[in-house]
């Protein structure tokens, strides 16, 4: 197993990356693991890293960590935690290659591995926008585009600095319309042979095969209001990564009306949180975090991510 340089998924959350980090992790040659977000998020803006033992004691409470199942060994600084980590994916698997989707501050990877590969998964803004009210995360499809065009953005001023080769854009659209182009096309960038086995997370998996059904959801969900209010937010970049608008008058909205919207998310997400959690949790894990219990904090926080295991796909 000759070792080659890790690939990382990058773009926004609700996007495809999950279906797409399935087939990469059924090639014979590519081990992808889970969302990694563990891998950037406690490193600072100005990309400095975490103290060991912080970021080990973080670690420990990480709900997507703890489904990875990686041995955190001793002696190991954060940079060579993080490459570890790696490294006990692609051995534990028996293959060539390394990888891990990550969505958040994915600029920040450059500092761990400088001359990491990235495949950019995008779709459509308005199904992103939607598919994040339908978690919860926002209480409607305005709000719901933050997720969409923050990753966006850090992804076009991080592909800047990349080097030449070292990156890939792929349409969510295009994957499912035609899944064996693009995954050649993918794995070709890797540096693999493309496989037909990428299609078995479908024995594995709870997912299906790549049904165009699931494209431009949007049009169908979404009524013309939220489409013309999602479109004065991201009409133009939109535009500007190739997809049409609605065809529907485009409007403006006033100060007043985008203050109304956040304060009705924030009232949306919440309500769907205290559903989904139930009030007496939330209220203990904000009592324990707010007086530094953190064996207490803890405890609730593993009930919480039993909770969003059983909503998980």
């Amino acid at each position: 197993m000759h070792r080659k340089l890790p690939v990382f998924l990058v773009g926004s959350e609700r996007s495809g990356t999950t279906l797409l980090r399935l087939m990469l992790d059924h090639h014979p040659e590519i081990a992808f693991n889970l969302e990694s977000d563990f891998l950037t998020t406690r490193i600072s803006d100005d990309g400095v890293f975490p103290e060991v033992g912080d970021y080990i004691e973080f670690l420990r409470n990480d709900r997507v960590f703890l489904h990875s199942r990686f041995e955190i060994r001793d002696g190991l600084d954060f940079v060579g935690l993080a490459h570890d980590f790696l490294e006990q994916k692609r051995m534990r698997d028996r293959k060539a290659i390394a990888g891990a989707t990550v969505h958040y501050q994915f600029s920040k990877l450059g500092g761990i591995w400088p001359r990491a590969k990235y495949i950019h998964l995008f779709r459509d803004g308005r199904d992103v926008a939607h598919s994040v009210v339908q978690m919860g995360w926002a209480g409607n499809a305005y709000v719901g585009a933050d997720w969409w065009l923050k990753a966006e953005t850090e992804w076009e001023n991080y592909r800047a600095t990349l080097g030449e080769g070292s990156w890939i854009e792929v349409r969510y659209e295009e994957l499912i319309a035609n899944p064996v182009e693009q995954l050649t096309r993918i794995c070709h960038f890797i540096g693999v042979d493309y496989s037909s086995r990428m299609f078995d997370y479908v024995k594995h998996t709870s997912y299906r095969m790549p049904d165009l059904a699931l494209t431009y959801q949007w049009k169908h969900k979404l009524c013309k209001e939220e489409i013309q209010k999602l479109e004065a937010r991201i009409g133009d970049r939109l535009l500007s990564k190739g997809y049409g608008l609605s065809g529907y008058p485009r409007i403006e909205l006033s100060r007043v009306e985008k203050r109304y919207l956040r304060m009705h998310s924030k009232v949306g997400a919440l309500g769907y949180r205290l559903r989904k959690y139930g009030a007496m949790l939330l209220i203990q894990y904000n009592m324990a975090r707010r007086l530094g219990r953190k064996e207490w904090s803890s405890r609730i926080g593993y009930m919480l991510n039993a909770i969003d295991d059983a909503y998980i796909k």
